[in-house]
């Protein structure tokens, strides 16, 4: 597998590698950040605030459906749209849709964040997770988000970051960079792609790097909010216009 970092097609080479890893990619989740994945979602749900009843939010780069679920079961109102390229993430997403009985407020669909399946405008919020690290073109992305949501609604993105706090950055770099690949070739069988999630991190913007990325789109940042000592950021930002 090529490596997505440099890949010139890398929508294609990340498709691949998160078809290799569907299986075992919430188990990963879970084991690589002690399960502060899941705080992390819900506080990214309280940062959203409440939307109105029957208010439609789109998903970008939804996975296996985490972020859309925690969102569904904390606003029984709300209806999801979740997009991603991976067929396999969304089959293990629906299965879980499907359990969580939510099949009928949360759809899940195939599509690119580069070109969002969805007229200007069409979502209270626009929300994405750990998407986009992952997307070739992020001003572009940026910009996907901006149009899809109505004037005065959220775009909120959850990323990883690089802390900035010294004594804590090189323990980080040490696990992430040694252990995590270790890890994902003895629980996920892909070393590649363990690898690839600290390279990827490394080539995306800082915290304060996504929040100018997000006013260049055209968005106001509002807050901004480290987590886990700035391992992960929250932007929370509004289309005006």
């Amino acid at each position: 597998m090529g490596d997505p970092v440099t890949n010139p097609d890398k929508a294609a080479a990340v498709a691949r590698l998160f078809a290799a890893i569907a299986p075992r990619y919430d188990l990963m989740n879970r084991l690589m950040t002690a399960r502060m994945d899941v705080a992390w979602r819900r506080r990214a749900c309280d940062l959203l605030g409440r939307l109105p009843e029957g208010a439609m939010v789109l998903d970008v780069g939804t996975g296996t459906a985490d972020l859309a679920l925690t969102m569904a079961q904390r606003q029984p109102g709300l209806r999801v749209l979740g997009v991603d390229l991976s067929p396999e993430m969304l089959a293990l997403g629906r299965q879980k849709v499907a359990r969580a009985g939510l099949d009928g407020r949360i759809a899940l669909v195939r599509g690119d964040a580069l070109a969002l399946p969805c007229p200007e405008g069409a979502g209270a919020a626009v929300v994405s997770a750990f998407t986009l690290r992952n997307v070739a073109d992020v001003p572009r992305a940026l910009g996907e988000m901006r149009r899809a949501v109505q004037p005065g609604g959220v775009v909120l993105c959850l990323e990883l970051s690089q802390p900035r706090l010294p004594g804590f950055r090189p323990l980080f770099r040490l696990y992430f960079t040694r252990l995590v690949p270790v890890l994902g070739a003895l629980v996920a069988r892909s070393r590649a792609a363990y690898t690839y999630l600290p390279q990827s991190v490394d080539a995306f913007l800082s915290p304060a790097g996504l929040a100018r990325a997000m006013e260049n789109a055209g968005l106001d940042v509002e807050h901004v909010e480290p987590l886990a000592l700035g391992a992960a950021a929250i932007h929370v930002a509004r289309r005006m216009r």
